[in-house]
């Protein structure tokens, strides 16, 4: 017994020996940039359809952080929609719009002009900084909210409802509606479209709203189902209505469909 203990004593003091510690091994910390102490000249823009541009000064602290210095500080724009309408270079060189070289404030003139369609909302400026060894600094979005000036609202059209419905005996059938909307600002300004429905009698049903099915076009497809009541025959009433994404809402487009008694 004795002897046994002593072998396994004596083989843990050699394995211990045995271990080699090294004094060379180098373990690096690699510090990102951090930025701080963002500036904005405006946090509200004030624009128009036709000329929908996007202006301000911004500025920054980029901060090294005990790292490799910076090589690069950048703001993107981006829109409700998340498209980006560009990404601009923030420099600290003393040369304006930046006011002093090297004390770590990078700034620059943000200008980006809307070439598709002017959406009104929350944008969004995104801050980066990038160090000599390729690390980037944390992401700071502040928000920018955009007005149109001289915003108008959507206009409907183009309704396409049938005069009449026969109700079926048994079983059901989809009934389509189907609108067009458009918006002078752009159509990407149309926010939603709905209906207001009414039966015969004049009681409200309800507000329902319309999807969306491209080329401006707006549908609603419900199952017409059989009925003996009274109240599901005659004239329901239809007022069709848009709002754009200011909130503006277009004017009533009015329609009806008879619905009839099966023969």
């Amino acid at each position: 017994m004795f002897s046994v203990l002593g072998l396994l004593a004596f083989l843990a003091v050699l394995f211990t020996a045995c271990e080699k510690k090294s004094d060379t091994v180098i373990d690096p910390s690699y510090d990102s940039p951090v930025i701080s102490n963002i500036y904005k000249s405006k946090d509200t823009v004030f624009t128009t359809s036709g000329a929908p541009v996007i202006s301000f000064f911004t500025a920054l602290t980029a901060n090294a952080n005990g790292g490799a210095r910076i090589r690069q500080v950048t703001c993107k724009l981006t829109a409700p929609d998340n498209s980006t309408l560009g990404t601009f270079t923030m420099y600290d060189d003393g040369y304006a719009p930046d006011s002093t070289a090297g004390d770590s404030r990078y700034s620059c003139n943000v200008n980006a002009n809307i070439t598709s369609c002017l959406l009104v909302g929350n944008y969004t400026v995104q801050y980066i900084a990038q160090n000599e060894t390729g690390l980037y600094s944390n992401a700071v979005n502040s928000a920018l909210f955009l007005i149109n000036t001289a915003n108008l609202p959507p206009v409907l059209s183009n309704a396409a409802l049938p005069d009449s419905v026969v109700r079926p005996v048994s079983s059901s059938f989809d009934l389509t509606l189907t609108i067009t909307a458009t918006d002078p600002d752009g159509d990407c300004d149309v926010y939603n479209v709905y209906f207001d429905a009414y039966r015969p009698s004049g009681s409200f049903i309800g507000t329902i709203p319309m999807t969306a099915a491209g080329s401006n076009i707006w549908t609603f497809t419900n199952p017409v189902l059989p009925s003996a009541a009274d109240s599901s025959y005659g004239y329901f009433k239809y007022f069709f209505r848009s709002a754009d994404r200011s909130g503006a809402l277009s004017t009533y487009y009015r329609d009806s469909i008879k619905f009839v008694r099966p023969n």
